[in-house]
């Protein structure tokens, strides 16, 4: 029996959708074949196990969505425009596909040494190139000096924060949807202009 790409895309739909609305915990994998339409032997046929089925989703959403914008900090050019860039290409990604910040967090908690494992796969590389694009940008006086590492945690901390902390921000601020789904939309412009002055020689 050949497995059918058609099918496999509906079950990581749906189960996505489910993970993200119920948690792994509370998502339940009838369910999930009754979003993908089809009967639960044959989701088993695909993915034996839940824990399977999550690992495979959470690993295709994240390659779909992290090299994209970690590639960026691997580009020739000023650290400036890169880190610039950085953050309009991440919160573009994170605005079109907003359960990934849950997934992540989900997945930190559940499993550390998988994600690890993955991020240093993907962005490892780019990581130790970007760190030496920031000791060069120190030592040429383009930036103030600050640690690399702190830099990243940084910038993917403005990026992602506002979007993983949501409900909290938006009721601690007394803001509707619209209101809220608009900050989102300038935020990239925010966090670029925050860079520029914190980074200031």
């Amino acid at each position: 029996m050949n497995k059918d790409g058609d099918t496999e895309d509906r079950i990581f739909e749906a189960a996505q959708a489910a993970f993200h609305e119920h948690g792994f915990d509370g998502a339940r994998m009838a369910d999930i074949a009754r979003r993908a339409s089809i009967n639960q032997s044959m989701l088993h046929y695909y993915f034996r196990t839940k824990e399977q089925l999550f690992d495979a989703v959470f690993r295709k959403a994240i390659l779909a969505v992290l090299p994209p914008a970690i590639a960026i900090l691997g580009e020739d050019g000023p650290l400036l425009a890169k880190l610039e860039r950085f953050a309009h290409r991440y919160v573009g990604i994170l605005q079109a596909n907003p359960h990934i910040p849950a997934f992540i967090l989900f997945e930190l908690r559940r499993n550390p040494e998988a994600i690890g494992r993955l991020a240093g796969e993907t962005a490892g590389p780019v990581f130790a190139r970007f760190r030496g694009d920031v000791e060069r940008a120190v030592r040429e006086g383009d930036i103030r000096p600050i640690e690399p590492s702190h830099l990243l945690a940084n910038v993917v901390g403005l990026c992602v924060f506002p979007f993983v902390a949501r409900p909290m921000l938006q009721g601690g601020l007394g803001m509707g949807n619209e209101a809220y789904d608009g900050l989102l939309r300038t935020r990239a412009d925010h966090v670029a202009d925050f860079l520029r002055h914190a980074l200031r020689p």
